[in-house]
């Protein structure tokens, strides 16, 4: 790296912390003592431009544009770390990881292995999944892969995180690994994997069938829609659910029913009492499965070759929902299944 890229680089850390004089300590032993909070500070602004330094350097010169090493790769396994967990309903959860990279230092109070954030573009699509690792008790040689979409958008993945959407089941073998982690383990995945592409405007009408976790392909491809003022598809979503606690991304759901080419419908099947006294301003909710008759009604006059179809649920629900779309007469090459 010579001078003037050195120096470019320079730029972007943030400011140095003012070092305190002597005459800044009153010497009567207070603590913390501005010098203790003075060495913090420093030890914190020395990982923040270690972090600004390895993102630039990651990068290898061409004749004509700057070349990223890719921070995840659908063929090998690379260290994510786990930023934060947050309860999302009685048994599903958000979690949020960060890319990572292991520092040249090693961590003298702990004696392991400190970490530098790398803050760098994901190459994610909407749509697509990451696949994420993890070695079992019973043999250590063996290791359980689950696959994940993340719900995140351009706001994480351009500084090297995503979040996932995962319901832990209580004789799940992935789940008990899962529920045992801790905010900055590390944690490998791959990816990301998935032949999804989605054009603006290819499609008239695009109808997304889901189920449960389902809705986690389903949100980030509707967001990134209605957040495109140039894109004129109508988006309608029908959602199956057990009942009111098991509704996945229900505020994400309300806020993307605030766009003009939005709707979402929200089927509940193990619900026996009233439902309106739950069911939120705005909200479409029906008691109920998604079942042919409701695939017909929503497709019912409309020109079919102009109608996409994602599907993603249980495998039952799959199976279903292609036979309903199939029989009223939707093309094979307009339907997607996750």
């Amino acid at each position: 790296m010579n001078r003037e890229n050195q120096q470019d680089i320079e730029a972007l850390f943030p400011p140095h912390p003012e070092e305190p004089q002597e005459s800044d300590c009153c010497g009567s032993g207070c603590s913390p003592c501005v010098f203790d909070i003075y060495h913090l500070q420093l030890v914190e602004w020395e990982k923040q431009c270690s972090e600004i330094l390895y993102s630039e350097r990651c990068y290898s010169e061409t004749s004509d544009r700057r070349s990223y090493k890719p921070l995840i790769s659908p063929v090998k396994f690379s260290q994510f770390q786990l930023l934060s967990v947050q309860q999302h309903t009685h048994d599903t959860f958000v979690y949020l990881f960060q890319a990572i990279t292991a520092s040249p230092k090693k961590d003298p109070e702990h004696h392991g292995t400190e970490y530098i954030h790398v803050r760098r573009p994901l190459d994610i699509k909407v749509g697509q999944h990451l696949i994420m690792k993890c070695s079992t008790n019973e043999n250590q040689n063996s290791a359980l892969t689950r696959a994940y979409t993340p719900i995140s958008d351009l706001k994480y993945s351009n500084v090297g995180q995503f979040e996932v959407l995962i319901k832990l089941y209580e004789s799940g073998k992935m789940s008990k690994y899962i529920q045992n982690l801790k905010k900055n383990d590390v944690v490998e995945w791959r990816g990301p994997c998935g032949n999804f592409s989605y054009v603006p405007n290819s499609y008239r009408h695009l109808l997304m069938l889901c189920a449960g976790t389902g809705i986690a392909p389903m949100y980030p491809i509707a967001k990134s829609i209605v957040e495109n003022d140039l894109d004129e598809t109508f988006l309608h979503l029908l959602f199956a659910c057990k009942g009111f606690e098991d509704i996945l991304l229900r505020d994400e759901m309300q806020q993307l029913s605030l766009y003009w080419n939005f709707h979402a419908e929200i089927f509940l099947s193990q619900v026996e009492s009233t439902i309106e006294s739950q069911t939120r301003y705005g909200e479409c909710v029906r008691k109920g499965r998604i079942d042919k008759a409701v695939v017909n009604e929503y497709l019912v006059g409309k020109v079919l070759q102009q109608v996409f179809v994602l599907v993603c649920g249980t495998k039952s629900f799959n199976k279903d929902m292609i036979n309903y779309v199939k029989q009223v007469g939707v093309p094979d090459d307009n339907i997607h299944l996750f």
